[in-house]
């Protein structure tokens, strides 16, 4: 069968294409499709013009006029009708065939890649998976392992130690200015991160498989992340002396930058619930021309909503990590492990007690809202029965959190934003595809390295940008924009809990103390 010459080119040598933008050229064959509708329209107007002109040609002329050259122009427009016509249709069907072709190249760029994606993924969860378990195995043993597990002991205890005191005196923190724009691409690390972004799921998945199968009775036999997590979690508690959760009230005097001005008033939407949520990190949001105020480490929100008809809902505001590992701060990499363990973290307990104190009744929905550490926290709560024996779920919002390993209730309308580079939501060794998927739960997720958007393609450059809540709340805008609905179809029913005609917000600190001090 003969082809078009320039399909019969062959090209060797030069530069190799180190990269094809299938998505590009999925829009650009949408545009040809585009161009070739309106062709066809153009032809069937030519048509109609010709049938006209036709019509036209075999009427008899008004009485009175007559035209010797009338019936010639009327045949050579006639003519002219025929060839745009044709000459149109033709233009239709090369564009219809350039549309077909660019799609065919996209979906066979796009299987050698993943193919290529599958095959490196199989061979990191593997390579991590030997890892862990031989780690896991060499500190284990009884001789070698032994002077592993005590210099592990005494670093535990002593990062804990040093860990930074969360009541004492703060210099007010500085709020980002309305103006500010990241710029940049984050240079060779930036590169780096993007390039092993797509695979840290797999990493973490081939970790947990070889913790776990190197400590099963730890892991509870668990052959995956949450069992590696249960022997990690385990291990760093075995250093720690014990402790017990306490809520207490917080002062006004003590948000360094002043009371939240928006202490009064109901969230109303998604985005300022999450945006609220990052108000309570200590350092402010990160978000441009936000006010930032100032609270001690471990403060977490507890908001009542009055809602026109006189019921009440509530809303629960719950941060992320604040330490690596911390004697008096719950929000650590300690807790990090409880929740990823399926565990009772000291979060969750510190939760419950701040509804309790707050007059929060059983019957009333209560929405939970967390970002990274809090987003675990909240899904953890949700779909544990104990929590919801005590307090009906409204629904749950979670932004750069790792929550595959949790199934929350039917019936709970649950919104999970993700990116691939902020490494943090793959934690449970999921990619945001692999995610639970069901009627009332929905992952947002975005590849910030694809992205035309200055700030997003800094933010790919940088793990602290990519999970930062403003990323994440451009990808909920995002997804609201194009009238995603999935995404309208939970964040509906939250948003109706978080409006009201009246509201007030407590703020608690969660401390970690000694039993009986």
């Amino acid at each position: 069968m003969s082809r078009d010459p320039r399909d019969t080119l062959v090209v060797g040598g030069g530069r190799p294409v180190a990269h094809v933008d299938a998505a590009g050229i999925r829009a650009a064959a949408l545009r040809l499709a585009d161009a070739a509708e309106d062709l066809r329209v153009a032809t069937a107007a030519c048509a109609a013009a010709r049938t006209a002109l036709d019509r036209d040609l075999w009427s008899p002329p008004p009485l009175g006029e007559a035209d010797p050259t009338r019936t010639g122009r009327v045949r050579w427009a006639r003519a002219l009708a025929d060839d745009a016509a044709v000459a149109l249709a033709a233009r239709a069907e090369t564009c219809a065939e350039l549309q077909h072709r660019l799609l065919l190249a996209a979906g066979l760029y796009e299987h050698a890649e993943s193919t290529a994606e599958r095959a490196l993924g199989a061979v990191v969860t593997v390579g991590s998976g030997a890892a862990g378990a031989v780690i896991t195995g060499w500190v284990n043993d009884p001789l070698t392992g032994l002077p592993l597990r005590w210099s592990g002991v005494l670093g535990l205890g002593l990062l804990a130690a040093l860990s930074d005191d969360p009541d004492a005196p703060r210099e007010p923190p500085v709020a980002v200015a309305p103006d500010a724009e990241p710029s940049g691409d984050g240079g060779l690390g930036g590169s780096v991160l993007r390039g092993t972004a797509p695979f840290v799921d797999e990493a973490l998945r081939g970790a947990g498989f070889g913790v776990a199968l190197a400590a099963p009775v730890a892991a509870h036999g668990d052959l995956s992340v949450t069992g590696g997590a249960r022997v990690l979690s385990t291990a760093v508690r075995s250093a720690l002396p014990d402790v017990e959760v306490r809520v207490e009230p917080l002062d006004a005097g003590r948000f360094t930058g002043g009371v939240p001005a928006w202490q009064g008033t109901a969230a109303g939407s998604v985005a300022e619930a999450l945006a609220r949520t990052a108000d309570l990190y200590p350092r402010g949001s990160s978000i441009p021309g936000r006010p930032a105020p100032g609270p001690p480490p471990g403060t977490i929100g507890v908001e009542r909503v009055v809602h026109d008809d006189g019921t009440v809902s509530w809303t629960v505001l719950v941060p992320g990590t604040q330490e690596l590992l911390s004697a008096e701060n719950p929000f650590d990499g300690a807790t990090d492990l409880d929740l990823m363990a399926g565990r009772a973290a000291d979060v969750m307990v510190a939760v419950e007690a701040a509804l309790g104190h707050a007059g929060a009744a059983r019957d009333e929905p209560v929405v939970l809202v967390g970002h990274s550490l809090g987003g675990i926290a909240a899904t953890s709560l949700a779909a544990s029965p104990s929590f919801r024996a005590q307090h009906r779920v409204g629904g749950v919002v979670t932004a750069g959190a790792p929550t595959a390993t949790f199934r929350t209730p039917p019936g709970v309308p649950a919104l999970h934003l993700e990116n691939t580079q902020e490494l943090v939501s793959p934690l449970d060794g999921r990619s945001t595809a692999e995610n639970p998927a069901t009627p009332d739960r929905v992952t947002v997720g975005r590849d910030l390295a694809a992205s035309d958007d200055p700030r997003d393609r800094a933010a790919s450059g940088s793990v602290a940008q990519a999970h930062s809540v403003p990323t994440h709340l451009r990808t909920l805008e995002h997804a609201q924009a194009v009238g995603n609905v999935q995404v309208a179809g939970v964040v509906g029913p939250i948003e109706e809990l978080l409006a009201g005609t009246g509201a007030g917000t407590t703020f608690y600190t969660v401390r970690r103390a000694s039993p009986g001090r």
